[in-house]
């Protein structure tokens, strides 16, 4: 295989730098090879001539994606969290009503035929 010239690499790298500062010029910004190689403006197969390049490349991206995971673990721990708690109010809600609702039957079983006359009126 033959190796990517002084220029080549540099220009990986450099865009290696855009891409995991989050500012590309010409890739849509995702951490992927092909995308290291459009910003650099080489092909994939150069690219991939470039062993140490793609080795640093790789080793930062899973160092980003390990950094961003662990700052989103006490973000999902508080959401699951959140989720709990509306779930736990919702179904003492649902308790609450069912209690309702069987206390008005009872009340409606329990309710004899009351007539209450109306006063003032004269019956034939």
């Amino acid at each position: 295989m033959k190796p990517v010239s002084a220029a080549t690499e540099q220009a990986l790298r450099e865009a290696m730098a855009r891409l995991l500062y989050g500012c590309p010029r010409v890739a849509d910004g995702r951490l992927t090879v092909v995308n290291l190689a459009i910003e650099a403006g080489v092909s994939r197969a150069t690219a991939n001539r470039a062993s140490e390049v793609l080795e640093a490349f790789r080793h930062a991206v899973a160092e980003s994606r390990a950094r961003r995971n662990a700052t989103d673990r006490p973000a999902g721990t508080a959401r699951a969290e959140q989720e709990r708690r509306a779930v736990e109010t919702v179904l003492a809600q649902h308790r609450q009503v069912r209690a309702l609702c069987q206390l008005m039957e009872r009340r409606r079983d329990n309710r004899t035929a009351d007539v209450i006359p109306i006063i003032g009126r004269k019956r034939p």
